[in-house]
């Protein structure tokens, strides 16, 4: 295979990454890479609208440009059209080198587009991922699949940092990071203490309740037993957050509750969640972005899996610093969107999320000075 290095060295790099607020994060250690590799290089970075904030203290892009999509499907919408193909003209206007995809083809859809963005951005050489034959037309790609299971257990960090391998960058840093801005440190504490949270004693532990994608989501009535679990048994500070769009969901867990919890759902920006997670002792979450937040703020994370693939997608770090809870059902892992009997996530107990809390907590108190 011709790789990138050996050719040239690129003078601008645009880097893609149309997917949601997890997987950027799971990039930055492939950004890292590229920093170090092309110290004198312009990188830039072309992500979705809800991602479009992100990185914005992230030290190793120059600019960060927004292709409008729409959804966990990255739909086009008509009316978008107009602006798709002004960014896309932009773009090719800039000339870049080296365009290098780091997320995966899922379908022959999103190869096509893939292809076409290529073309229409009209880099000189192109890097990605070949998922399931998928990715011929990158002139450098590493092999990825989403149908041969030998490929689960590679997790999305290594796999976005073998696609930059390809072009020499090698990372010079160690695992997930994620800076967070002192303005918004400042404005989370006021609203934490517009609260009155800042008073308690107990641990401080964030339920993350929401998530893009339904079936991947913990019932209600668990979240909430839960909560009353962890008030009752050992006086933790609860913390709700999510999206403006899980309202719903957060209704129904405080209606649920017995106890009140401090409602934060969807009254943060994801910088000022950032500043939040900063400040708990653990989180507790669905498998959705600010799972891989709290991950790259070193905060423990409790991760609730079930159709998802915790080898690929969950908390990264050190062996041990994390928890996953899953149950093995036959039809996991699944991208059954439309699955409304979950199965796979009524068969995690609050009881043992519960126990699981307790441990790490006490993990987290033995190793802290």
């Amino acid at each position: 295979m011709i790789m990138a290095s050996d050719v040239f060295l690129p003078k601008r790099i645009l880097v893609v990454k149309a997917a949601g607020i997890g997987d950027l994060i799971l990039a930055v250690p492939a950004l890292r890479a590229l920093r170090s590799r092309f110290p004198d290089s312009a990188i830039d970075l072309l992500v979705t609208p809800k991602c479009s904030d992100l990185l914005k203290n992230c030290p190793y892009l120059d600019d960060i440009y927004v292709i409008r999509t729409q959804g966990m499907s990255n739909r086009v919408k008509v009316r978008d059209l107009w602006t798709i193909l002004s960014t896309l003209y932009g773009l090719r206007k800039k000339k870049y080198d080296l365009l290098i995809n780091l997320y995966h083809l899922f379908s022959d859809r999103g190869a096509f587009r893939m292809r076409a963005l290529c073309k229409a951005v009209g880099a000189r050489f192109t890097a990605g991922r070949n998922t399931d034959g998928r990715g011929t037309f990158y002139d450098a790609s590493i092999q990825d699949s989403w149908e041969d299971p030998s490929y689960g257990q590679r997790h999305e960090v290594e796999l976005n940092l073998d696609v930059v391998k390809l072009l020499g960058a090698l990372d010079p840093g160690r695992g997930l990071e994620f800076r967070v801005d002192d303005r918004d440190r400042v404005s989370v504490q006021g609203a934490l203490a517009r609260e009155g949270f800042l008073s308690g004693e107990g641990p401080c532990i964030v339920l993350n309740i929401g998530g893009d994608a339904p079936y991947k989501r913990w019932p209600e009535e668990d979240f909430a037993r839960l909560g009353d679990l962890l008030s009752e048994r050992i006086s933790a500070r609860i913390i709700l957050v999510g999206a403006k769009e899980d309202r719903p969901v957060a209704d129904g867990v405080i209606m649920k509750m017995k106890t009140k919890p401090s409602d934060f759902v969807g009254r943060l920006s994801i910088q000022e969640l950032a500043a939040l997670i900063e400040r708990c002792d653990l989180m507790v979450t669905n498998d959705t972005g600010p799972m891989h937040l709290a991950a790259a703020l070193g905060r423990p994370v409790v991760a609730l899996f079930g159709p998802g693939n915790p080898g690929r997608y969950g908390p990264y770090g050190p062996d041990g610093f994390h928890v996953v809870i899953q149950h093995s059902v036959q039809c996991s892992p699944c991208t059954a969107f439309e699955c409304v009997e979950r199965e796979c996530m009524r068969k995690i107990r609050p009881e043992e999320v519960f126990q699981k809390v307790v441990e790490r907590l006490a993990v987290r108190q033995e190793t802290c000075p």
